[in-house]
């Protein structure tokens, strides 16, 4: 065994600089369809620890050509991550406030997002993966909870859980939309009207990229939402488990071809899958924005138990110009 990692030492770390390079400062080249792309850039965060982890080891060595090379690998994600984002002054608007979360089919989850839900009322609420059986006083409390939300929708996809989307604001339409290739997840358009003002809202919890088929009927809802967007002239915002990690070429693409607003993964996303594994999260949970909407803030809510952290948002949608 020793012989053998003597042999393949020399190959070592061509490989792995060759994988960095790819995965880091060539990622924006890859194909964003492939599953195997997909898997891996989805965790740059912990990518990007290794190289600058390596760096620090070639430094210590006294390596001076490795050390350089690994903060140039590094170099283009540590940029973006420690630009200051900038901001665009708001007009005055309305301000309001948003909490999504992936529960897994758990009443345990559920249970542990209701009390966060009633310490912090949100104004929009949407909550997939909702277990349809739950025990009777989770059930009050839920229908507790829902009593302060006039609007809203809910959804029996598939059997054993349920899709709950619940607003403060009137509801005006809705449309749903099921992947050909796989139903089971429907995309949810929505219209609001948030004091006299219309925001469309996709809410959403897409197939995961793990297999060949949810990979397309992945790409083939959130091309749905993206095509729609992109058309839309007015205020839009898209929320939910949309399975893709802001670092991926496909995420990146799809931003850009439907007008959101991501100057940076490393900015407008935070990480939320898998929960339990905390060193290894990343961002495929999303609040993003169009238009006259900003989002202001957004962060990790608190864990529910389930294997997403939930998110807690603050938008401002601003008012139209006389």
């Amino acid at each position: 065994m020793r012989t053998l990692a003597q042999r393949l030492k020399p190959v070592l770390m061509p490989a792995l600089l060759a994988l960095l390079l790819a995965l880091l400062p060539g990622r924006a080249w890859l194909p964003g369809d492939w599953r195997l792309v997909e898997g891996l850039t989805a965790f740059t965060p912990q990518w990007l620890a290794l190289a600058l982890a390596l760096g620090v080891r070639a430094l210590w060595r006294g390596q001076g050509l490795r050390t350089l090379v690994f903060v140039l690998l590094a170099t283009p994600d540590l940029v973006s991550a420690l630009r200051p984002e900038a901001g665009t002054p708001l007009a005055a608007g309305t301000d309001f406030t948003l909490y999504a979360a992936n529960l897994g089919e758990d009443p345990a989850a559920l249970g542990t997002a209701l009390e966060t839900l009633q310490a912090t009322t949100p104004d929009v609420i949407w909550l997939s993966e909702v277990p349809a059986t739950r025990p009777a006083a989770l059930e009050e409390a839920f229908d507790v909870m829902a009593a302060a939300y006039p609007y809203g929708m809910a959804w029996a996809p598939a059997p054993g859980r349920e899709l709950r989307f619940l607003s403060r604001f009137p509801l005006r339409a809705r449309e749903e939309f099921n992947p050909e290739r796989a139903r089971g997840r429907p995309g949810m358009r929505l219209v609001l009207d948030v004091q006299g003002q219309l925001l469309t809202v996709y809410a959403l919890h897409t197939h995961p990229p793990t297999l060949a088929w949810s990979l397309k009927a992945r790409n083939e809802a959130l091309s749905w939402v993206g095509a729609r967007v992109a058309a839309s002239d007015g205020p839009v915002l898209v929320l939910g488990d949309l399975n893709t990690s802001a670092f991926s070429p496909f995420f990146r693409r799809w931003v850009g071809d439907s007008g959101l607003r991501c100057p940076s993964p490393w900015t407008c996303a935070t990480g939320t899958w898998p929960a339990p594994w905390r060193p290894l999260v990343t961002p495929i949970d999303h609040v993003l924005a169009k238009g006259a909407l900003q989002v202001q803030s957004l962060k990790r809510g608190p864990a529910t138990g389930s294997d997403h952290y939930p998110l807690q948002a603050e938008l401002t949608l601003e008012a139209l110009q006389p």
